[in-house]
C-alpha cells in the first residue's frame, strides 16, 4: 500500500488529461510516420508469384493509433470513475488493450456504437502482430494487417471527436480519489 501523498502524487500522474497528453503524443507520432516516406517491403507468394508491398512503417503506425485509442478511452474511464487510480495503483477494469470492452465501460464517449469496427480493426494488433512477430502460438500468430485508408479515415474522424469531448469535459472541475483535483483549459488542436 502506497501512502496518501504517494497516492496523490500518482493521481498527477494517471489523471485523465495526463492520459489525453499521451493519446496526443502516441496520435501525433501515428500521423508522421503515416505520411513518411518509409521503405517498403515486398512478399511474393511462391504458389501464386503474387506480390504484397506495405511501407515499413505500417506496424507502427498501426501500433501507435491503437494505443493512442487506448490511452483516449482510459482517459474517459478515468474521468468518470477516478477509483481506478486509486492507493497508487491502476485497477484491474482499464488494465486492458481490449479497445471494445474498455470502450463499452464509458457512459461520455461519443459514438460508441458507430466506432466499434474501428475500435476491433486497431485492437487486433495490439495484442498480437503490430507488436510481435508471432503470436503465443500457432493459433494466436496473425499476419500482418495493411492499413486500409478507409479505417484510418474512421481513426482521425473518432480523435477528433474525442478531443472535442474530452477538452469539454476536462474545462469542468476534476477530483482524484485523495486530494488531487483540477480543471484544465486545452486551446488549440491536438487529436486532430
Amino acid at each position: 500500500m502506497y501512502s496518501q501523498a504517494e497516492s496523490i502524487e500518482f493521481e498527477s500522474y494517471a489523471n485523465p488529461h495526463a492520459w489525453f497528453l499521451v493519446a496526443s503524443e502516441l496520435h501525433e507520432q501515428a500521423k508522421l510516420l503515416k505520411s513518411s516516406d518509409s521503405s517498403n517491403t515486398k512478399k511474393i507468394d511462391q504458389k501464386t508469384n503474387e506480390v504484397t508491398s506495405w511501407k515499413n512503417s505500417n506496424r507502427s503506425t498501426f501500433l501507435l493509433a491503437g494505443f493512442a485509442l487506448e490511452n483516449v478511452i482510459k482517459a474517459y474511464l478515468v474521468y468518470e470513475d477516478p477509483t481506478v487510480i486509486e492507493n497508487g495503483f491502476l485497477a484491474n477494469k482499464i488494465k486492458s488493450h481490449d479497445l471494445v470492452k474498455l470502450a463499452k465501460k464509458s457512459t461520455l464517449m461519443p459514438n460508441l456504437e458507430t466506432c466499434i469496427d474501428t475500435l476491433k480493426y486497431f485492437e487486433d494488433g495490439l495484442e498480437s502482430w503490430a507488436r510481435y512477430p508471432c503470436g503465443l502460438n500457432y493459433a494466436q500468430t496473425k499476419e500482418q494487417v495493411l492499413l486500409d485508408e478507409d479505417m484510418w479515415k474512421n481513426y482521425l474522424f473518432l480523435m477528433k471527436d474525442y478531443e472535442k469531448s474530452l477538452k469539454s469535459l476536462l474545462a469542468q472541475k476534476w477530483k482524484g480519489p485523495h486530494e488531487f483535483e483540477g480543471s484544465y483549459l486545452i486551446e488549440g488542436n491536438w487529436l486532430d
